[in-house]
């Protein structure tokens, strides 16, 4: 037992240290490394929290940094300062202004007052086209507009000569705000050579036939707005239309009077829906006629009407017309139903499809056919039509200034018009045109486009058209072409000088009288006009330049090449 007891006593002796030492490192736990995690945080609360005791940042010598709580230190004191302490110190200098914001200024175009446009060109023939435009008030204007052509003749073997005269005027007032009142006069008068018919017709007179027209118009217009879509127009006026045709002795002269009346009212306003709106509008014309060859004539056309139009999500907008209308003539009298539909889609912001759709009869007066042919002789008779049709086109504009389209137009015509020249016998020679009714069908296919390519400098529009014009008892429409072309091109290389060039393309045409085919033919043109100042400037064209012999009716041999000079005045 007693050596034993040296041995305890060693072992406790040196165990001693070691859990003073063990002891002591637990104290000062702070300097460990290991994370320091409570139990209980995890049992109880649910919570994972760390502690590393030991980290310690050591600090960097020269950086004391401010306390991450933000204080006010209560000993601080206010900074008090006048207004006159605060600008003290600032030196006074002189300032200049400031550069004022660059900015647009749209400007609105000086009206011209004026524009006289006088020539003179080959075969004596003085042209003169002319417009005034005055201001009489804040409140009243008047305009008016003058043309004149004549020429003393191109044919060497007959009379050929002519002269064109119309003169229109307007004036126009607001009577009161939102009221406008308008007064529109015309007047005509025009004198033609036309054919040098043969000995047997003129029962050996051996002179040219001749024919003129007078005519004069007025119209009375009424427009009250009481904002952009609701208000009313009201038109009233007549015209009177006088020829006379002078063959010598022979059976065609004659002479032809007319007079027409017309009026018409619409109202319009909008609709409950945003982009709708309606209107209602009635019209009625009427005329009488007389001429040395049958008693005075009379025809009467009414009509009233409902449309609607409105706008949907901004890419279609539609109108609908629904009408009666009653025509009475010398030939029959009718009530008609006149619809009318017209819708365009824009599928993007550059391409566009349109489309209509019509029923609608019609009636051209004396001075209309006249105007149209003026071969006609004296004895023609007024009918109405009645046409049913639908068109189509579709436009695509690839920039501004820009658009390219092309369409496809289908009407049958009841009682459609033509002319057909007419044979006498037993000579077997041809005298003047007449007037024929029948049915026909008129198919077009077009395409075309308008180009800018340089604003105010290069722009150039064409048309293209394809016809079949046909009548429905067989044959073609006597006179009307089936192919065509129109074309324009303008360039301004300067800013006083501008060139420009025009042609037109008829295709042949059936002539049923002489069992002949009129040829096609090409009119080219081209014109340049100089602005010498603000006020002069000088111009210069030719027509036909290829020197062209052709005839839009058989029997008559249009002008050739002539050249034409002439001056300019802008006032």
């Amino acid at each position: 037992m007693m050596r034993t007891r040296p041995l305890l006593f060693l072992l406790f002796a040196f165990l001693i240290p070691v859990l003073a030492t063990a002891q002591g490192g637990q104290a000062g736990g702070d300097n460990s490394l290991l994370p320091e995690i409570n139990p209980q945080d995890i049992e109880i609360r649910s919570e994972f929290k760390a502690r590393f005791p030991g980290l310690r940042r050591q600090p960097i010598l020269g950086f004391n940094p401010k306390p991450r709580v933000f204080q006010i230190d209560p000993n601080r004191m206010p900074f008090m300062e006048t207004p006159e302490e605060a600008v003290a110190d600032i030196s006074i200098t002189e300032l200049g202004r400031p550069e004022p914001p660059y900015r647009t200024k749209m400007n609105t175009p000086e009206r011209m007052n004026g524009y006289v446009r006088a020539g003179f060109g080959s075969f004596l023939t003085p042209e003169i086209n002319g417009y005034g435009f005055y201001e009489l008030s804040e409140q009243s204007l008047v305009s008016g507009n003058l043309n004149m052509r004549a020429s003393d003749g191109h044919l060497d073997t007959q009379e050929s000569g002519f002269r064109y005269l119309d003169v229109n005027g307007t004036y126009v007032t607001e009577v009161k705000e939102g009221l406008k009142l308008s007064v529109d006069v015309g007047a005509l008068s025009d004198y033609n050579y036309l054919f040098d018919l043969s000995d047997n017709i003129q029962q050996n007179i051996g002179e040219t036939s001749d024919k003129d027209y007078t005519g004069l118009s007025g119209q009375l217009s009424l427009q009250k707005m009481k904002n952009t879509l609701t208000g009313w127009d009201f038109t009233a006026g007549g015209s009177v239309f006088a020829s006379s045709l002078n063959a010598g002795a022979s059976n065609f002269s004659g002479n032809l009077d007319e007079q027409v009346l017309h009026s018409s009212f619409s109202y319009y306003w909008p609709g409950q829906k945003m982009y709708e709106t309606f209107k209602v509008s009635g019209s009625v014309a009427g005329g009488n006629y007389n001429s040395s060859f049958f008693d005075a004539q009379s025809w009467i056309n009414a009509r009233a009407s409902v449309t609607y139009e409105r706008l949907f999500n901004f890419t279609t907008r539609v109108k609908a017309t629904g009408g009666i209308e009653y025509i009475s003539d010398s030939f029959s009298n009718k009530i008609y139903a006149a619809p009318e539909i017209e819708v365009k889609h824009h599928l993007n912001e550059k391409l566009s499809v349109s489309g209509t759709a019509f029923a609608r009869p019609e009636l051209q007066t004396m001075q209309e056919h006249h105007q149209s042919n003026r071969f006609l002789n004296m004895q023609i008779q007024l009918q109405h039509a009645y046409d049913v049709g639908a068109s189509g086109e579709v436009n695509f504009q690839l920039f501004d200034g820009n658009r390219l389209f092309g369409g496809i137009n289908y009407t049958h015509t009841n009682d459609y018009a033509y002319y057909t020249r007419e044979e006498v016998l037993p000579t077997n020679d041809y005298g003047f045109y007449n007037v024929n009714y029948g049915d026909a069908n008129i198919f077009e296919l077009y395409f075309g486009a308008s180009q800018q390519l340089v604003p105010e400098k290069f722009w150039a529009d064409v048309k293209l058209y394809a016809r079949s014009p046909n009548l429905k008892n067989g044959g073609e429409i006597p006179y009307e072409e089936k192919l065509g072309i129109k074309g324009a091109v303008s360039f301004r290389p300067l800013k006083e000088l501008t060139i420009n060039g025009w042609t037109e393309y008829i295709g042949s045409r059936e002539s049923p009288e002489t069992n002949t085919t009129l040829d096609a033919f090409l009119l080219l043109n081209a014109g340049a006009e100089y602005q010498i100042n603000e006020t002069f400037g000088v111009y210069a064209k030719l027509l036909n330049l290829m020197g062209q012999e052709y005839e839009i009716w058989n029997g008559y041999q249009e002008r050739p090449l002539q050249i034409f000079g002439g001056l300019t005045i802008k006032f």
